[in-house]
């Protein structure tokens, strides 16, 4: 059975080149997100986290 490593980071933390880098590492983005309120009963200040997952070895 495969296992995967996770790495969960803040949207706005993401750059294009360093999306790249990461998918040269062998990452690849999941396609859901993770949004969380900071402040309960806001939505005024949300942050958006992105999966994203690789094959570890062995």
């Amino acid at each position: 059975m495969q296992k995967w490593e996770y790495k969960v980071v803040k949207r706005a933390d993401i750059s294009e080149v360093k999306l790249n880098a990461w998918g040269a590492e062998g990452w690849e983005l999941m396609n859901f997100v993770f949004p969380h309120c900071n402040i309960p009963g806001s939505f005024d200040e949300i942050d958006v986290e992105v999966v994203l997952r690789r094959p570890t070895e062995g």
